[in-house]
């Protein structure tokens, strides 16, 4: 009797040994169910932005975006390095273009929009041919005082290099400088399907 009591309690012993490595692999295993079914999950976040911006009808683009150095209303140098790490609209402008007068406070309530979030910049580069033309036309459409990054590229070189053929014309600019989405004339950029556009593009 004394040897099965001895027997019995050595196979008590051995049972927690095996019940912590089952519930190990459990563990593991599950792990690895998680992860996979969260990666497969990802293509699907990706095509969620890119359908947030399918009303606004825009043309896919994935070659990097073209550098550019040009100057602000003040005469400073700006460059599209200076806005790594933030994602990027750019639009193209005039102020002799009616679509884009048309369009500018659009674009001033789109970067009134983000105004508060330090990773995402709206950039509108003119391409007047005087610099003194720009202010006034704000002026006038009491935007001065708008969020929009104003730049001023009067050798019309920029908007060509980024394939455009006429203004307005908009770019989506990644983190890391690559071309996402390009939108040829004029959009609703104020409507809230614009803002989930591309707050989706941006990650948020």
């Amino acid at each position: 009797m004394a040897a099965q009591s001895k027997g019995g309690a050595g196979t008590n012993e051995r049972v927690p040994g095996v019940g912590v490595i089952a519930l190990a692999l459990f563990t593991l295993i599950g792990g690895a169910l998680v992860f996979g079914f969260a990666s497969s999950l990802w293509p699907a976040l990706a095509r969620q932005g890119e359908a947030a911006c399918r009303p606004l009808e825009p043309t896919t683009r994935s070659d990097m975006a073209p550098t550019w150095e040009v100057q602000d209303l003040e005469g400073r140098p700006v460059k599209l390095e200076d806005f790594r790490g933030k994602f990027v609209v750019l639009n193209f402008w005039a102020t002799w273009c009616e679509p884009c007068i048309g369009e500018w406070p659009q674009i001033d309530r789109l970067a009134e929009r983000f105004a508060e979030r330090d990773d995402v910049v709206v950039v509108a580069i003119s391409i007047d041919k005087a610099r003194e033309d720009i202010t006034p036309f704000l002026e006038r459409m009491a935007l001065s005082k708008t969020h929009t990054v104003v730049l001023w590229d009067p050798e019309q070189a920029i908007n060509k290099a980024y394939g455009s053929e006429k203004i307005p014309d908009t770019f989506f600019i990644g983190r890391g400088g690559e071309l996402v989405h390009q939108y040829v004339n004029i959009r609703d950029w104020g409507k809230p399907a614009a803002y989930r556009c591309v707050s989706s593009m941006a990650g948020g």
